[in-house]
């Protein structure tokens, strides 16, 4: 029992089963692991958003960088079969889905200096899920 215990508190979130929300995880997780330029992630954007994809893609990429350069400490994400989250992944999807409070979720993986930028880019990525009639929702 203690295992499960532990399990829980590694990976708090269930992670989304459907839609734009686990092809973002999926994206986010494929960029993180093998980088900013991986094809699987490509291919994902690609398949949920057609030849649309490319601003998405851009702004996720400009997402990620603008964390990890204003990160406190490490950024932890599961691997991409995991169907659960770290808290870490779901402060990124909660951002992204709910740019009025970016800043609040974005506050627990960077520091202060770097959040103006990093909540303009994730503010910047929702509204182009939303232009192409794909908003994201957690």
């Amino acid at each position: 029992m203690p295992d499960s215990t532990k399990f829980d508190t590694m990976l708090p979130h269930v992670a989304p089963t459907c839609g734009d929300a686990r092809t973002l995880l999926f994206a986010i997780r494929r960029m993180a692991i093998h980088g900013i330029d991986d094809a699987f992630a490509v291919n994902a954007m690609i398949a949920a958003y057609g030849m649309r994809y490319r601003k998405p893609l851009l702004l996720l990429r400009t997402m990620l960088i603008d964390v990890a350069r204003n990160a406190r400490a490490n950024i932890v994400v599961t691997p991409c079969c995991s169907p659960r989250m770290t808290a870490h992944e779901h402060a990124l999807l909660s951002a992204i889905g709910d740019p009025e409070n970016a800043a609040t979720h974005l506050s627990s993986l960077i520091d202060g200096r770097g959040v103006p930028t990093t909540r303009a880019t994730v503010a910047a990525l929702g509204e182009s899920l939303a232009a192409l009639g794909q908003p994201l929702s957690i």
